[in-house]
């Protein structure tokens, strides 16, 4: 299997924003960004359960900080729910204790009773809303 270096161990090879994006599935150097689509009615594929892991587990061991946040919007609007589960608490768990608002912000924008009441109609997939829960803690 892919054994994964602790983010900032000396010695040990990075992951880059660049790794992480051109190893995602269906991407390619000229579109990067994969061809599903964010919505309940989606089936995602074996790929898109394995790249949702293995997002989580790079948000695990550190490493999902080399991506800046429009990469994370990137993954959050054009991936699958479970990928977007694994950007939620794989980013989660990569800043946890950091109290980093952006990550604060986009984890309460998957929790509809946090929204005002002119973003009630947003619809967020029940997996990603326990997902924004598991990861605000």
């Amino acid at each position: 299997g892919l054994r994964l270096p602790k983010a900032g161990d000396v010695g040990s090879g990075q992951i880059t924003r660049t790794w992480i994006i051109y190893n995602r599935p269906g991407a390619n150097p000229s579109n990067p960004a994969p061809t599903t689509s964010n919505n309940t009615n989606s089936q995602p594929s074996s790929q898109d359960h394995t790249h949702a892991g293995l997002l989580f587990a790079l948000g695990l061991q550190g490493h999902l900080s080399a991506l800046s946040m429009t990469d994370v919007y990137d993954y959050l609007t054009q991936g699958t729910v479970t990928t977007t589960i694994g950007i939620l608490l794989g980013m989660s768990a990569c800043k946890k204790g950091t109290c980093d608002q952006s990550v604060s912000k986009m984890l309460c924008l998957h929790i509809p009773s946090l929204l005002p009441p002119s973003f009630a109609t947003m619809e967020v997939a029940p997996p990603a809303r326990t997902a924004a829960v598991a990861g605000i803690g």
